[in-house]
Order: structure tokens, then sequence, then C-alpha cells
């Protein structure tokens, strides 16, 4: 038997979902962040009677679903699983599939591993649900709805779509130099014109949240070693020989990510596996704070430090760490930035930060909540004269940090390497 109550907005939704998936089959719940979507969708599912569903979402979300799932009386109808294990469900039929962080669907031109693996997957409706349906361009939304039977089911395929007046289809380089077609520039209008008629939307604002959220940026001055390595890998591309612990970075792509590590305090080697080399950040994490922690990390590595470092308080469990006072939340960006709860978090951390918009809008969301009676105080760890400021200074205004932006920045970036070696 049940023993959630919805809130009102909640439930105004959940009818909402109910007219949309019994008229076209399909839905899609736009709901920010910590305003309940799951609780949403789950209300929906069992005011149709839906007998089998399937809901797809990523592994560190399965037990806190599942908890949900079993609080609205829907043990034996709903199955969760993550898009990983999804191939073992092909061939099965499912009344409902639910596709939660949808927007994990939206690669393009190309369909992705998750589109294909979805299709192998029988369903008669189909319910999509994430707070951040288009975080980098509105061409994400094509593959998502295109599971879907509603609405651009003319289009044979992205291109098709695209061509038809979908997309201002401009030119970019990759790589090496080589010139390829840029799809990202949507006709925003045209689509969410389209798309609307099938979305139903939660705001935090509708749901009455009233916390603010404060950012902090520290600085920290690494060790002379740290700016060394990093000026090397912008100059030469390369650290050390093939003898030793070398690190090769031969690719602006592969510069990017070395020097990510790097300023970090970590770097994969080519033939000795990743090296801690730096727990600056580290030890200021631990000096500078107190209260209740969680911070999320880029690189396996910096989680293996941070770890050590906060030993035996480290978790990687959502649930454990709400739960336990004392306890630390130490996961990785791209694992915890969507459908992760840290809410009773005081402090939450970033050690460095992903190039990605997406991890930044939604990771800086994992302590939110609604009745929260205090700002989310969210901090970020830079070094000092590094890459870092600037990757955040694109990604909180939602954009990318590219190969692009590395080529423009990379002699300003060395100079600066250089000046905190000499300083």
């Amino acid at each position: 038997m049940s023993t959630v109550v919805l809130r009102r907005y909640q439930a105004e939704a959940a009818i909402s979902l109910v007219v949309l998936l019994q008229r076209y089959g399909i839905a899609y719940l736009r709901g920010e962040v910590r305003t309940g979507k799951t609780f949403t969708a789950l209300a929906a599912i069992k005011s149709i009677g839906y007998k089998s569903v399937l809901i797809v979402t990523k592994k560190k979300a399965i037990a806190s679903i599942e908890a949900d799932r079993d609080a609205i009386g829907l043990t034996e109808a709903v199955t969760v699983t993550n898009y990983e294990q999804l191939p073992k469900f092909a061939g099965d039929h499912f009344q409902l599939l639910l596709i939660d962080e949808a927007h994990g669907v939206g690669a393009y031109p190309k369909p992705s591993k998750r589109f294909a693996d979805i299709r192998q997957v029988g369903y008669s409706h189909l319910l999509l649900m994430s707070g951040t349906p288009s975080p980098e361009s509105y061409s994400q939304l094509y593959h998502q709805f295109r599971l879907g039977r509603a609405i651009w089911s003319g289009y044979t395929n992205f291109y098709e779509w695209a061509k038809a007046g979908y997309v201002i289809i401009g030119t970019k380089f990759v790589g090496t130099g080589q010139q390829v077609n840029d799809y990202s520039n949507a006709n925003e209008a045209r689509i969410l014109a389209d798309i609307e008629p099938y979305t139903v939307t939660i705001t935090q604002k509708s749901a009455g949240f009233t916390t603010e959220i404060q950012e902090h940026t520290h600085y920290v001055q690494m060790k002379a070693r740290t700016y060394r390595l990093a000026k090397r890998i912008m100059t030469d591309g390369v650290i050390g020989n093939p003898s030793c612990r070398s690190v090769l970075a031969d690719t602006g792509a592969k510069a990017m990510s070395k020097l990510r590590q790097i300023y970090s305090g970590t770097v994969i080697t080519e033939a000795h596996g990743a090296v801690i080399f730096d727990t600056t950040k580290a030890k200021y994490i631990m000096a500078k704070f107190s209260g209740k922690l969680a911070i999320l990390y880029c690189f396996k590595a910096e989680g293996e430090m941070l770890r050590k470092m906060f030993s035996p308080l480290a978790t990687d469990s959502p649930e454990h760490f709400n739960a336990n006072p004392d306890a630390v939340y130490i996961g990785q960006i791209l694992s915890s930035r969507e459908g992760v709860n840290l809410s009773t978090a005081d402090h939450l951390i970033f050690m460095g930060i992903d190039y990605s918009a997406l991890s930044y809008l939604q990771g800086r969301d994992r302590a939110s909540y609604l009745g929260r009676d205090r700002a989310n105080q969210i901090h970020f760890i830079f070094a000092a004269r590094s890459i870092e400021p600037r990757v955040y200074a694109l990604v909180r205004n939602k954009e990318n940090y590219t190969g692009s932006h590395y080529a423009a920045d990379r002699s300003s970036l060395s100079a600066e390497a250089d000046q905190a070696v000499r300083s």
C-alpha cells in the first residue's frame, strides 16, 4: 500500500502525464533538480495501472528509485535497471519504458549505443525524464523523441531532419584539423513548438524552492613540479621517455585530459598507470572545511587520494552518506551528477572541474532539496594559474570547454605555468 503523499504540483504534473501517455503514448517530464520527478512519474504509472514497466537510469540512482517504487506500492510492476545492463532486456516487452536522465540518449548526428540498446526492447508507451533535456544543443532532442512514435517519425534519420530546417548546418574543425559539419545550431523555436504538446514541466520555483546556491572559488598554489609537468605537456606534448613513467599528449584532446589530471595532482602514464604526485588540493580541503562534506572528483586516482585522506569516514554511497552524520561522500562527477541525492551536505566541493557544462549544471544541484533552510554552499578548488578558472568561466555559462578554446588559451596557459614555477 502506498505511503506517499504527493505535493500539489507533483499531483498536477502526474495528471498531465497520464493524459499525454494515454493520448499519444509518449510524454516528456522536464523537472528541475530535486523537484521529485521520480515520485511524479511513479504516481502517473500507478494511476494508469501499468502492470509491466522498465525504468532505465544511472547505476548510482537505482537504489533510490527502487525505494521510491516500493514506497508507492509498485514493487511488482516496476523493474529498475541501468544503461549498461539494458542489453539483458533485448526482446522483452513492457507496457511502459521510462528513460531517466534521457538527455543521455541525445547524441547526434549519429545515434548512440544507448539509443540502439533501447530500440532492442519492446514497449507500448514511452516516458522520458530529465532536468536538462538539451544541455548543449536542441539537436539533442531528436533521438530522444525518436524513441517514440508521436513526432518526427516522417524523417528517416537525424541528417534528413536537420536538412528539413531544424538545424542551421555549419562547419567545425576536429582532431588534427579535419573539417566536418556542425549540427549544434538547432532551430530552437521550431523544435520547442513541436515538443511542447508532449512535455510536462516542473520548476523549482513552482515547487516552492526558496534557498539559493552560493558558489565559492578557491585558488591553491600547487607544488612547483605540478606546473613544470603542465608546461611540458603544453609545449612538448610528452613527459619522460618510454623507459620511465612517460606521459604522452600528442593531440589537443589528450593535452586537455592530461592538464585536467595534473592540476589536481595525478596523471595517467603510458605504461605504469596513474601516479599521485601532489596532494595539495586534498590537504587544503581537509584543513579548510568542517561540517558534513561531499566531494566530487574527475579521475579515479583523485578519488584514491581523497579516500586515503578521509579514511575511514569516506563513502561513495549516497544513502550511507545521508544516514550517517560523520560520513564524507567522495564520488566521481560523471557518476554523481545525475540522480544522486546529497541533501545532507553542508558543503559540496569540486576538486577541479569537468570540461562539460552538464557536469557543472547538474553537479552543483546535488545538495538541493525542498525545505532546505540554508543556502547551498558550493566550492570549486582550482590550481592557481591553471586551465581550471578558464573552464569554469565557460561552463557556468552553459558552454563546454573545447579543443578550440584550448588552442586559443595554450600560449598564455604555458606562460602562467612558467610563472608559477618561478614564483
